[in-house]
């Protein structure tokens, strides 16, 4: 979940039914030439599977551990399995689009081809890289070096925040957690470099080590701006005292997923009695939104220990410390030696990450943050096979059926929950392929005077006219706005608009294809679309209503029957050790979890409603039992240790392995299909001990 209370279905790296018209540029291709797959090729393949090991003494590495053991992390990636190969295939098809637009040089000046185009060229321009290094950023160098004082700290700090450098919070537009048709303006904890707040405090030995590195890391780069090594290594030290304390006070990352514990609404006038280290008013003026009465403040105890600390650190120390976010912001799109030593630590020794991307994937990537849906019209006219969206909203239908059908049955769930929880299974929208609304950008600028700066130039529209961008404070909700690209490889739930978005980019095999069996598609895709439902209900997602607002519409009593059963979850992921001495955390996965395990029994009893006959057996295998190897297989994947301790430090999702083991030993209808899983097996769970959710 990202602060937003968007939940997405995964997370990558180490960051609509309307007819609408399409922008294309370019040679295009068919759409059946490019999303359809032959079944042989897509379906679950018997050769990936490891038959030496019992499929109820670990099921993941049964269906899977033939391929993964063929399949490496590449040296330029910090995993690998079907999302990253899913992800290539659009990078191929991205690079088609974004190519073609920069070979257009007859492309009328402002469109959207000659934006997408002049974007790339620039990225990809080594040479000019090279020759400038750091002269495009000179002008904000210059305005830090400049501070003399409160005041003009705050009006470069707020000037940094609107290119998205976000030196000690972020800002955006939200829906109001209690007044879900209202866009209010959010205020989010920052600061911090390292990737979680609880980096700056462990102190097992690769905790410790990675401070010492960071350390290194953040000298060298101030040696980059010019400081000699004594300085840098000072100023290194600078940094890190002051984001460890802005860590100490920072929600640990399960508070910091707690929809109730992050909703504290403030008038603009207890914000600023509460932390009056900031000029807020002088601030939202600033920002062009002056009309602003009252703020969310996700976490108060930070933003109180940040007022503080504006007054009582030195203005030299600040000084330096905005240098270190400036650098830290806009070093991957600067000269080789720069990004070669910012990949270094994030990507190298953070996450295991042996080389970079080829350049073309990395300026691709900053596109696609930069102006994704101008690049998403093209792909989906290219590439979206429009009688997916039949497939799925069929697939959707039978889900929210089966959906319905575990409610009425539900016994612990009293008559009155129930009703309100049917309310809110109907009002659920689900959007498939593009949004119904694109973003306008006809405000970006795009230009020729360097990469760096179009990159910030993006992140400066995006921070005013994006989905979440501050020129929405205010005004309602639109729900037909996407928080992800069509090109996406992911999906996500929204817990204030309740709506499912399933992006164009997921729409292909192995995940969904439409000439494959139904054990297959309800296995893979039919888990997806179920996982998101499911968010909807899941321990933070239950406490929305049907019109999206936080607020109790349970029984006391149904409340601790839901506490009781997902605690069994908590306290099943809790055990399982990903690394020698390091566990999954069950309280922070405990949503992404809930999703799983609801999402795969919903998809179960969907896929049984789809069925007109008995499914043939395939390559040995039952309906049923394809059912469980797809959903397996979605989930494969390889990964480098560090990437491991990384995602369990920080991310919701539990590591592949244990969303497979994790979820279908709970499911009852798993040990049907898989008869010959015996109750001596080492994953075998006892009825007892299988929560029931969903």
């Amino acid at each position: 979940m990202n602060r937003k209370g968007v939940i997405n279905l995964f997370t990558f790296g180490i960051v609509l039914i309307n007819a609408l018209t399409i922008v294309a540029f370019g040679s295009s291709e068919t759409s059946s030439g490019n999303t359809s797959t032959s079944e042989k090729e897509t379906a679950f393949d018997p050769g990936s599977m490891n038959l030496s090991v019992k499929p109820g003494d670990d099921f993941y590495e049964y269906s899977e551990g033939a391929w993964i053991k063929s399949h490496p992390v590449p040296p330029d990636k910090t995993r690998y399995g079907e999302f990253e190969i899913v992800k290539d295939r659009n990078y191929d098809r991205v690079k088609g689009i974004v190519e073609s637009a920069a070979n257009n040089t007859s492309a009328p000046d402002g469109s959207l081809e000659q934006k997408i185009g002049k974007f790339y060229s620039m990225g990809m321009d080594n040479a000019t890289l090279e020759k400038q290094r750091l002269d495009p950023i000179k002008g904000e160098l210059k305005m830090i070096a400049n501070i003399s004082g409160d005041s003009d700290l705050q009006t470069v700090s707020t000037q940094m925040m609107e290119y998205g450098l976000d030196p000690f919070f972020s800002m955006y537009a939200a829906p109001d957690k209690k007044n879900s048709k209202t866009m209010i303006a959010s205020l989010s904890q920052g600061g911090l470099g390292l990737p979680d707040r609880d980096f700056y405090f462990r102190q097992d030995n690769e905790s410790i080590k990675i401070r010492e590195q960071y350390l290194i890391h953040v000298a060298r780069m101030f040696v980059f701006l010019g400081d000699s090594p004594e300085i840098a290594e000072s100023n290194a030290r600078t940094v890190m005292r002051i984001e460890t304390r802005l860590a100490n006070a920072s929600f640990t990352n399960v508070d910091n997923h707690d929809e109730v514990k992050t909703y504290n609404k403030m008038s603009l006038e207890e914000l600023q009695s509460f932390a009056p280290g900031i000029n807020w008013s002088c601030l939202f003026g600033s920002l062009f939104c002056p009309d602003v009465t009252e703020v969310n403040v996700r976490n108060p105890s930070f933003f109180k220990e940040l007022s503080i600390a504006l007054q009582d650190e030195s203005i030299a120390d600040w000084k330096t410390f905005l240098r270190w976010k400036l650098i830290l912001g806009t070093s991957p799109y600067l000269s080789s030696d720069l990004e070669e030593e910012h990949f270094d630590f994030f990507g190298r020794k953070l996450n295991g990450q042996q080389e970079m991307k080829p350049r073309w994937k990395r300026v691709i990537d900053a596109e696609n943050e930069a102006m994704g849906e101008a690049v998403g019209r093209v792909y989906v006219d290219r590439y979206f096979d429009h009688d997916s969206r039949v497939r799925m909203q069929e697939m959707v239908f039978n889900l929210k059926k089966a959906f319905g059908e575990r409610l009425q049955n539900l016994t612990w769930m009293e008559p009155e929950t129930r009703k309100e929880a049917f309310k809110k299974l109907e009002s659920l929208d689900v959007q498939v392929g593009y949004p119904d609304e694109w973003l306008n950008y006809s405000e970006l600028e795009v230009k020729n005077d360097s990469y760096v700066m179009n990159v910030l130039r993006a992140s400066k529209f995006k921070f005013y006219h994006g989905p979440d961008g501050l020129d929405r404070i205010g005004r309602p909700v639109n729900r037909k706005l996407w928080e992800m690209n069509p090109q996406e490889t992911n999906a996500y739930a929204d817990y204030n608009k309740i709506i499912m978005v399933f992006p164009a980019g997921i729409l292909q095999p192995p995940f969904f294809n439409k000439d494959a069996d139904d054990a297959v598609n309800y296995g893979a895709i039919g888990s997806v679309i179920g996982h998101e439902m499911t968010h909807h209900f899941d321990s933070q997602g239950r406490k929305f209503d049907a019109s999206g607002n936080l607020t109790d519409w349970w029984t006391t009593q149904d409340a601790d029957n839901f506490n009781k059963n997902t605690k069994v979850l908590v306290d099943e992921y809790n055990r399982f050790e990903v690394l020698p001495g390091l566990y999954v955390n069950g309280n922070l996965t405990l949503p992404e979890n809930v999703a799983d395990f609801g999402g795969l029994t919903v998809a179960y009893h969907a896929y049984k409603l789809s069925l007109k006959e008995e499914p043939e057996t395939i390559d040995g295998f039952t309906g049923d039992q394809r059912f469980f190897l797809s959903f397996t297989q979605i989930w494969r994947e390889s990964n480098t240790n560090e990437s491991l301790r990384t995602l369990v430090l920080t991310d919701t999702h539990s590591p592949a392995r244990f969303r497979v083991n994790g979820v279908v030993f709970n499911v009852p209808e798993f040990y049907m299909a898989f008869p010959n899983v015996k109750p001596s097996d080492k994953l075998y769970r006892t009825e007892n001990k299988r929560p029931v959710i969903w």
